[in-house]
Order: structure tokens, then C-alpha cells, then sequence
């Protein structure tokens, strides 16, 4: 092919591209075209992911069809969530109010043990202590080494918020020594104590603990707000228990 037929080639690819974007803005400043015209509509077909060519109007038809599909699954979803999110709120305002009515550690502890397995599903849950040597006279709480902590958990540990995700052995075997079965996913919640709490309690700084057996209890997508608002009651409910 010569350079005149070549050049010609390229003017009417590029005569043929403008046109085609001349008429999808023209249609899109005139959306009623097909309306007056609607006897162009006989005329007309587009390719489907079939290959089949089907009418301009059936494939607007599918497209809205897919959409109003695509709305009523996120809205299913919303209801989903928000049942769920409306259940958890009921629970632990539950827990709240028997937190609040717990007259010492002894039974603040016992509580936590018991409701969170039975209510949350939860295959084990504890209220510990971590301090630097790792034990406290005269408490009934477990108490873990600061060091050991920091060890098995990293900046889970350092960064003092709420976490929520998978378990591994090593950590499974430093908060839930005496649990029978292995633990694989857990929610961390330090509780955070005014100085004279802390002072009561050794300098040791409490953790909430929840765990399961089932990796996808506690995912790292679980929105943390009812165990950061527990978490706050429990602080406060400790600080005038350590009083």
C-alpha cells in the first residue's frame, strides 16, 4: 500500500471516529430523539454479549432490568445489616445494664465469662490484667507479663484500640491458656482506667478478651463501635469498683 492510500485509510478512520462521537453526544443532548422518531427504532440493533443482535429498546429494557436487580440487593442488604446491627445494640445493652449492677470485680468477671459465651457466641471471653511482673496479690483477675504482650501481639498491643481479627497459637496460648480448643479469631478491648484505677490494680492495665473457634466471628471488617462503647462503661463501672 502506498503513502496516499495509507493516509487515506487513516482520514477515514478518523472521519469515522468523530462521526460516531457526533452522534452519541448528539443523542445524549437529545434523549427524546427516539421518541419522535421512533420508527428508526425498527431499523436499529447493537450487539449482545450473546452475539446476537437485539433491539435498542430490549437492550435498555435488560440494563434497567440488571440495575433494578443490582438497587434491591443493596437494599436487602441495608435491611440485612441494620437487623443485625439493631440485635447486637438490644444484646449489649443487656450487658450493659447487668455490668452496671455487679457490686465487685469477683462478679464483673463471672458476667463477662458467662454472657458473652452464652449471648455472643463466643467460644471463650476474659477479663485480664497486664502488668510488668505478670501477677497481682489479692485479685481474682489473670494477670500476664507486659513483655509477653507485647511479644505475641506487636503493635496490636502498642497501639491500644480495639481489635478485631484473626488468632494464632501463640497468642491463643497467652490469653486463653486454659482453653481446650483452639481459638483462631478474638476481639481485643483495652480498657482504659484513670490513674487511681491503675494504681488499685498494680499499674496493670485490663483487657476484655473474646474469641471463637470460627475465623470469621471476629474479621478485621467488624465495625468495633458496641465493643468501644462497652469497653468505655466497663472502664468507668471498674473505676468506681477500685474506689
Amino acid at each position: 500500500m502506498n503513502d496516499a492510500s495509507d493516509l487515506s485509510v487513516v482520514e477515514e478512520a478518523a472521519e469515522s471516529a468523530l462521526t460516531a462521537a457526533a452522534v452519541a453526544d448528539f443523542l445524549l443532548q437529545h434523549p427524546q430523539f427516539f421518541h419522535d422518531h421512533s420508527d428508526l427504532l425498527m431499523e436499529l440493533s447493537i450487539p449482545h454479549e450473546s452475539g446476537k443482535a437485539i433491539s435498542l429498546l430490549e437492550r435498555q429494557v435488560t440494563l434497567f432490568r440488571e440495575r433494578q436487580e443490582l438497587l434491591q440487593d443493596q437494599f436487602h442488604e441495608f435491611l440485612s445489616n441494620a437487623h443485625a446491627n439493631d440485635n447486637l445494640f438490644e444484646k449489649t445493652r443487656v450487658m450493659i445494664l447487668a455490668l452496671l449492677q455487679c457490686p465487685s470485680i469477683d462478679a464483673v468477671k463471672a458476667l463477662i465469662e458467662h454472657r458473652f459465651n452464652n449471648e455472643f457466641h463466643a467460644s471463650a471471653s476474659a477479663l485480664v490484667l497486664v502488668n510488668d511482673a505478670g501477677l497481682l496479690l489479692d485479685c481474682s483477675l489473670s494477670c500476664i507479663a507486659s513483655t509477653a504482650v507485647r511479644t505475641a501481639l506487636g503493635e496490636l498491643y502498642q497501639k491500644q484500640t480495639t481489635y478485631c481479627g484473626p488468632l494464632n497459637q501463640v497468642q491463643c496460648d497467652l490469653l486463653f491458656p486454659q482453653h481446650p480448643d483452639p481459638l483462631v479469631s478474638a476481639a481485643i478491648v483495652p480498657l482504659k482506667l484513670n490513674d487511681a484505677a491503675r494504681a488499685a490494680l498494680g499499674n496493670s492495665l485490663p483487657l476484655l478478651l473474646i474469641a471463637s473457634a470460627d475465623r470469621e466471628h471476629f474479621n478485621s471488617s467488624l465495625d468495633t463501635l458496641f465493643l468501644d462503647f462497652l469497653g468505655e462503661v466497663l472502664a468507668i463501672h471498674l473505676q468506681n469498683l477500685l474506689r
